[in-house]
């Protein structure tokens, strides 16, 4: 698609209680005194480098831009005062996929800033780019799980900790907060608040697996809440605030020791220790090797680190749907460990089954196979005809007598088999032999192969 100058109208505050538009100046003709091109290496963080040393002045900026697949183009306005008479350092820019950043500036608004000085920024953008200048910063969020509460705190390396939250419940089980602090290095504070979200979703997915809690990011929102009176009855229904906060956050970053360490227990690999909750249990607690299997992923290549990271994603996406749709959490359970096969075309053959045993063992991929609810049927029949095995559709009956028990022994055993072959991909780095489960016989074809025989003993 060519450049289209926008027909759309845009305003952002002026800083004076008013707005003011922010204009596509990219088919502007007139003197642009300032031309710079920037290199194709360079290109994707110049942009971020302009915002942190604006950022640094305390100027603000605003923009427009038109996404295009074979090239970007836009204009950015950087207002050097919170005024509607500032001055403006105006930028056109465009950039071919891949290729060069091409950026042409001026100024306009009243004369407080001279070229030399509009030089001078666009100059400073291009030296932290240059050198890679990044801003080092603490960083805190909320996860939420529903579970035993967290009571101790957790390292897992000098610049992440996990921390117990001041209110509990107050049952036992119920809805739990764990406090993530992070210290995360970016290019400016827009970077770093990127880069933590980032490093919050790798913690969600990491702490998925390893401690088998379906672990949400806890966002202020507004909900419907109702009152109830002392008799039970409700007597107000009100849309309020949601969410979890903390009465006195923290400022700075966290010291280590500033509450007792978390519950551990020692677990045997491959194995997950204690499955599911059990009376000795007052809180959560985790593996003894948590910090070890954490410095692993933090060591794995890019290209591995991702590979877990797409296997975990399917992980917690299978978690999300608990309960409410269990066919769709059994079949990315299958999707997560499948994820787990070595890249390449000439591993396409591998499915769960090959996973397991290549992870784990044949004889646990076998027990999986001889089910008599499939977990690799159940994913095909779902992500291709939506087939819900467990019924999803069919009436909630409080007690029925006369259920049939096996997908649910199915979801059990794949529960436990999907994280126990997470943490032994991670344990392994990613490198392990590939063992091929032998293919069962197709039931159709012995039917076919069976009526056959029939037919010729007939004649």
């Amino acid at each position: 698609m060519p450049r289209q100058k926008s027909s759309a109208q845009i305003h952002v505050a002026d800083g004076g209680g008013g707005v003011r538009q922010v204009a596509d100046l990219r088919f502007e003709a007139g003197e642009w005194p300032i031309a710079l091109v920037v290199s194709a290496n360079e290109a994707e963080s110049w942009m971020a480098h302009l915002s942190a040393e604006a950022e640094e002045r305390g100027w603000n900026m605003s923009s427009l831009t038109q996404l295009d697949a074979a090239e970007n183009s836009g204009t950015l306005s950087v207002h050097t005062a919170n005024t509607p008479s500032s001055v403006t350092i105006d930028i056109v820019w465009e950039r071919t996929r891949g290729k060069e950043l091409r950026l042409r500036a001026r100024l306009s608004g009243e004369p407080l800033l001279s070229l030399d000085d509009a030089r001078d920024f666009i100059n400073a953008v291009s030296a932290r780019a240059h050198t890679g200048k990044t801003l080092r910063a603490p960083r805190q969020a909320y996860l939420i799980y529903d579970g035993l509460p967290w009571r101790g705190e957790l390292w897992p390396d000098d610049d992440h900790r996990l921390g117990p939250p001041s209110k509990h419940p107050d049952t036992l089980l119920g809805q739990q907060i764990i406090i993530v602090d992070a210290m995360v290095e970016g290019i400016g504070q827009q970077g770093v608040s990127a880069n933590f979200q980032r490093r919050l979703h790798e913690l969600r997915v990491f702490l998925s697996f390893v401690l088998g809690l379906n672990l949400e990011l806890s966002k202020p929102e507004r909900g419907w809440v109702f009152d109830i009176n002392a008799e039970g009855r409700i007597t107000d229904c009100t849309l309020r605030n949601v969410g979890y906060a903390e009465l006195s956050p923290q400022v700075e970053f966290p010291r280590r020791g500033c509450a007792p360490p978390v519950a551990r227990r020692h677990v045997t690999r491959p194995g997950l220790g204690p499955y599911g909750i059990w009376p000795d249990m007052q809180e959560q607690w985790v593996p003894a090797d948590i910090e070890s299997l954490w410095e692993t992923f933090l060591r794995l290549p890019t290209d591995k680190r991702e590979h877990l990271l797409r296997a975990g994603n399917a992980y917690l996406i299978a978690m999300s749907m608990w309960p409410d749709q269990r066919t769709a959490y059994a079949a990315f359970l299958v999707v997560a460990c499948e994820a787990l096969k070595p890249t390449g075309n000439r591993y396409d053959w591998m499915n769960v089954y090959d996973v397991i045993a290549s992870l784990m063992s044949p004889s646990d991929a076998r027990r999986l196979r001889e089910l008599s609810v499939h977990p690799q049927r159940v994913r095909s029949e779902h992500v291709h005809r939506g087939e819900l095995v467990a019924g999803e559709l069919l009436p909630m009956l409080m007690q029925n007598h006369f259920k049939d028990p096996s997908f649910d022994g199915m979801l059990s055993a794949l529960s436990a088999i999907s994280r126990i072959c997470l943490i032994e991909w991670l344990r392994r780095a990613g490198i392990y032999k590939v063992v091929r489960m032998l293919r069962a016989k197709p039931a159709r074809a012995a039917r076919t192969n069976t009526s056959a025989r029939r037919s010729g003993a007939t004649k």
